[in-house]
C-alpha cells in the first residue's frame, strides 16, 4: 500500500489524561450498561439454564483478555493514532478496508451510539418508577431529552479532555454503588430465601434459532456477551491525548481484567436472583418494604450511560478531526484552515452534526413509522404506544453496531498477523501476540459468524411460521415478521454504506510514526 506524506495536526497543549484516568475511562466507557441490558437476553438464550450461561461467559471474558493482549502490538504501531481501531485496519491492512471501517465508524457507529445511548439512560429511569408521570411521556419528549443528554456531553467532554477526564471520575465513582450492589444482592436474596431464582423456558410454537437448544444458546450469547465490552476501545484513539501515549495498551488491558471481573460477579449474582436484571427482584423487595432501594440503584445505572457517552466525545472529536487534516471527510477542505490544535471545536462539529441528521431520522422513523417488534407494550407498564415503538427501533438500530465494531478489531489484529511475516509496519514484537490474536480471531470471528446465520435462520423460521398460520394472531406475526426482516434490511444498509464506493476520489493516507 502506497502512503503519501502529510502533515498532521497535532495536540500542542499539555496532556490531561494520566494512566489511572486512561483505566477509568476504559472501565467507565464498557461498564455499567451493557450488563444490566443484555444478561437477561443471555440467560433467555440458554433457555434459563446458569451453568450454560456461565460457560458463555467464561468463554467471551477469554476472547476478551486474549484481544487484550494484542493491544500492545497493536498501539505499538503508532503513538499518535487517533482514529482508534479505524487506526489499526489504516496502519496494518489495505486502502479498502480502511475506508469500509472508517465510513462505518464515522457515519454510522459514532452516530448511532449517540443515538441509542441516552434512549437506553431514559428508559432505564422510567423502569425503576412505573405508572409514574415520567414512565407516561409520549415519544417526543423522550427524543428531546435524550437529545439533551448527548448534546451536553458533546460539548463539554467533545471539546476538552480536561472535561472528559473530570466527568468520567463523577460518573465512574457514583455508578459503582449500584455494580457493588448488583455483585452482592444475588446471595443476600439466596441468604434470604434458601433458593436460586432459576428463569423458565418459555414453551412455544414458534421458536426462534437461538431457542431450539440450550447448548446452541451458548454461541449465540457471545456476541451479546461482547456488546457488555463495547466502547472500551475508545481510549486507543486517545493516546494524542495521554501523558504517555505508549501506555495506551496497558491501560486497556487492565481496564478489561477490572471490567471482566466484575461484570462476572454482577452476571452471577443476578442470574442466581432476579433472572438476569434488577427488575427481576422487583417482588422481593416490595416485600421488605424497601422498593425504593431498587429504584435509587435503577436510577444511578442511567446515569452510568452517561460514561459510555462520555467515553466516546472526546475520541468522536479525535477522530473526526483526523480525518479532516487527511482530507478524509466530506466538507475535509473547507474545514482544515479552521483546525485548532488547542481545541476540538471542528471534531465537536461533525460529531453533532453526523448525530444530530441521524437522530432526527431515527426517531421520527421510531416514533411514527415503527411497530413494537420487541412487545414493550405487554412488558413496560405505563408507556404509550409510540415510546414502544421507539424503543424498539432503537434496539433496532443497536443491533449491528457492535458487531461491526468487533469485526473491525479482528481485521486490525488479522492485519497485524499478517505483519508479523513482512515487517511493512514496525512493531515492539510482543511475545504474546501470536497466540492470543489467533484465539482472538477464531473466538470473534466464530461468534460474528453466528450472529448471521441466526439472523437469517431467524427469518427463514418466521416466514415458515407465517406462511403455515402458526402465529397465535396477527398483530404477534406482523411484529415477528417486521422485527427479522428489518433486521436484516439494516445489516445490508449498513454494510452498504461501508463497502459501496462514494466517489472515485484518490484518498490521501498518512502513514502513522511513532
Amino acid at each position: 500500500m502506497t502512503l503519501s506524506k502529510k502533515t498532521n495536526v497535532t495536540s500542542t497543549k499539555k496532556q490531561k489524561i494520566n494512566f489511572i484516568s486512561a483505566v477509568l475511562i476504559v472501565i467507565g466507557s464498557s461498564i455499567g450498561a451493557g450488563i444490566f441490558l443484555k444478561n437477561g437476553e443471555i440467560l433467555g438464550n440458554t433457555q434459563g439454564n446458569i451453568w450454560m450461561a456461565m460457560i458463555a461467559w467464561i468463554i467471551a471474558i477469554f476472547a476478551i483478555i486474549c484481544l487484550g493482549l494484542c493491544l500492545t502490538e497493536l498501539c505499538s504501531a503508532s503513538s499518535k493514532n487517533k482514529l482508534g481501531i479505524i487506526g489499526w485496519i489504516k496502519i496494518f491492512c489495505n486502502e479498502y478496508l480502511y475506508q469500509s471501517g472508517k465510513k462505518f465508524m464515522a457515519y454510522l457507529y459514532l452516530p448511532i451510539n449517540f443515538f441509542i445511548m441516552p434512549f437506553y439512560a431514559v428508559m432505564t429511569m422510567q423502569e425503576a418508577f412505573p405508572n409514574s408521570a415520567f414512565a407516561q411521556l409520549d415519544w417526543y419528549y423522550i427524543a428531546l431529552i435524550s437529545l439533551a443528554i448527548s448534546m451536553w456531553f458533546i460539548f463539554t467532554s467533545g471539546l476538552s479532555s480536561k472535561m472528559t477526564n473530570i466527568q468520567n471520575w463523577i460518573i465512574t465513582s457514583v455508578k459503582f454503588l449500584p455494580l457493588i450492589f448488583a455483585a452482592i444482592i444475588g446471595y443476600v436474596y439466596v441468604g434470604d430465601t434458601h433458593s436460586i431464582n432459576e428463569s423458565v423456558a418459555v414453551e412455544t410454537s414458534t421458536p426462534l434459532f437461538n431457542q431450539l437448544n440450550p447448548v446452541l444458546g451458548i454461541f449465540i450469547s457471545i456476541p451479546s456477551i461482547f456488546f457488555v465490552f463495547d466502547g472500551f476501545y475508545s481510549t486507543a484513539g486517545l493516546q494524542t491525548e495521554m501523558k504517555e501515549p505508549k501506555k495506551t495498551s496497558n491501560a486497556m488491558l487492565i481496564g478489561l481484567l477490572c471490567v471482566s471481573t466484575i461484570d462476572l460477579l454482577i452476571s452471577i449474582s443476578l442470574m442466581i436472583s432476579g433472572q438476569g436484571s434488577l427488575s427481576g427482584l422487583t417482588s422481593w423487595f416490595e416485600s421488605k418494604n424497601c422498593l425504593w432501594v431498587l429504584q435509587t440503584m435503577q436510577m444511578i445505572v442511567a446515569f452510568g450511560i452517561f460514561g459510555i457517552i462520555n467515553g466516546f466525545c472526546l475520541y468522536s472529536s479525535n477522530f473526526y478531526e483526523d480525518l479532516v487534516a487527511n482530507n478524509d471527510i466530506v466538507l475535509a477542505k473547507f474545514f482544515q484552515k479552521k483546525l485548532n490544535p488547542n481545541t476540538h471545536t471542528i471534531g465537536c462539529l461533525y460529531s453533532f452534526v453526523l448525530f444530530f441528521i441521524l437522530f432526527w431520522a431515527c426517531t421520527l422513523i421510531g416514533g411514527l413509522g415503527y411497530i413494537d417488534t420487541n412487545s414493550y407494550g405487554s412488558l413496560l407498564i405505563g408507556y404509550t404506544p409510540a415510546t414502544c415503538k421507539l424503543y424498539s427501533f432503537v434496539d433496532l438500530m443497536a443491533n449491528w453496531t457492535s458487531v461491526l465494531a468487533f469485526a473491525c478489531i479482528v481485521a486490525g489484529i488479522a492485519g497485524a498477523l499478517k505483519n508479523k511475516k513482512t515487517k511493512k509496519v514496525k512493531t515492539c514484537d510482543d511475545k504474546n501476540f501470536n497466540w492470543a490474536s489467533w484465539i482472538t480471531i477464531i473466538i470473534v470471528g466464530y461468534s460474528l459468524v453466528m450472529i448471521v446465520i441466526q439472523t437469517f435462520a431467524n427469518l427463514g423460521l418466521v416466514v415458515y411460521y407465517a406462511g403455515h398460520n402458526m402465529y397465535d394472531n396477527l398483530n404477534v406475526q406482523t411484529e415477528a415478521l417486521v422485527g427479522t426482516i428489518m433486521t436484516v434490511v439494516v445489516l445490508f444498509l449498513f454494510l452498504g454504506v461501508m463497502f459501496v464506493p462514494t466517489s472515485k476520489t484518490k484518498y490521501n493516507l498518512v502513514k502513522y510514526e511513532n
